[in-house]
């Protein structure tokens, strides 16, 4: 380790958000998690926390109540049933709080008018009020968080703004630079388009033209052809696959599937934040170990953006991993290597929680 979205590509996006309903629609309409067997010691509960006003799906589960706390911050879409086909074995090293955030997964209330405005900041409060009650029930005086996609927007920020809070920050496919990274995606489908001789995509793209783009149908259209060589999932793995992988694992109902078809609308508020998403390395410093992790074939983050920000800022403690074998997702596509990595880098930092367990 080193330390210190009919065009192609909406059709696409199309076929993948029906993988997920026609997957979701095969599970039971609500599913039962019990915590019967479970040591004096070991948490497993799903509940409803109301956070921002709005009730929000948690899961909170571990061994050991000692264990230090971590929270995952995922992606808009509710990450919970793949983390738990994925990363359940991190149960047994750290108390997980697994978050559906609002309009996400099991957090979603189709019967819920769509918001008028909607901004990362709303997410960020949340994310503040679950670390504060996680914290109090679990008597920590710090959490660990771990961020994925354009859940790292939500992650640093919070971790910059509440270090008192944090013990560590992991951002894994962290945003940047979206639209120097958007830039490089350009560049990078089409040159693949021309070295596979995808005439289609060629003239696709050229029509298309570079970014920046006057409204969010550009970058759908762009992300589909990333999404199609390679630059989301290696090795294998795809949204289709995971979608179905999701849904058999016991932790997605009814919820799920109406957020896998109506989501969008909810958090389409959001696309011009994204977009323009930035965060500063040089001379930035925070008062929180941060570490940031990307997948070698990652074109939806660019990994040489996240490398080089580690370099420039300033930290208690910091670096960034490189995980050879995976593109923007590597707890889902090197999951062992994944979790090995966590449990021996960070949970020895989380490990120095004053408080009790």
């Amino acid at each position: 380790m080193k330390r210190e979205m009919c065009r192609p590509g909406i059709l696409r996006r199309s076929i993948r958000r029906c993988a997920m309903v026609l997957a979701l629609a095969l599970i039971p309409a609500v599913v039962a998690i019990s915590a019967a067997a479970a040591p004096a010691r070991a948490v497993a509960v799903t509940e409803r926390w109301k956070l921002g006003g709005i009730d929000q799906a948690v899961v909170v589960r571990g061994d050991d109540r000692a264990n230090p706390l971590l929270v995952w911050v995922g992606d808009l879409w509710c990450e919970t049933p793949a983390l738990r086909k994925y990363q359940a074995q991190l149960e047994h090293d750290f108390t997980v709080i697994y978050w559906c955030q609002r309009y996400s997964g099991a957090s979603f209330d189709p019967f819920a008018a769509r918001p008028a405005r909607l901004s990362f900041d709303d997410y960020v409060s949340d994310l503040g009020e679950l670390t504060d009650r996680a914290r109090k029930r679990f008597q920590k005086s710090k959490i660990v968080i771990v961020a994925h996609s354009s859940g790292t927007i939500i992650g640093l920020r919070y971790a910059a703004a509440h270090p008192e809070a944090v013990s560590a920050y992991v951002g894994v496919g962290q945003v940047i630079d979206a639209p120097e990274s958007l830039r490089r995606d350009y560049t990078w489908a089409l040159a693949t388009a021309r070295a596979r001789r995808d005439g289609s995509a060629v003239a696709e793209l050229i029509a298309l033209g570079p970014p920046p783009y006057k409204d969010n149908h550009g970058a759908r259209v762009l992300r589909g052809r990333v999404v199609t060589y390679g630059g989301a999932f290696h090795n294998g793995l795809s949204y289709g696959r995971l979608a179905t992988q999701s849904a058999l694992s016991g932790y997605a109902n009814w919820r799920d599937l109406a957020a896998a078809a109506l989501a969008d609308g909810y958090t389409a508020p959001m696309a011009p934040e994204m977009a323009a998403a930035r965060f500063n390395g040089r001379g930035a410093k925070y008062s929180t170990p941060i570490f940031l992790a990307s997948g070698r074939f990652d074109r939806r983050a660019d990994p040489a953006l996240a490398e080089d920000f580690v370099k420039q800022i300033e930290a208690p403690a910091k670096g960034f991993e490189m995980f050879e074998l995976s593109a923007h997702s590597p707890p889902f596509e090197q999951p062992a290597a994944f979790r090995n990595w966590l449990v021996r880098e960070i949970r020895p930092i989380a490990a120095h929680d004053p408080a009790g367990g």
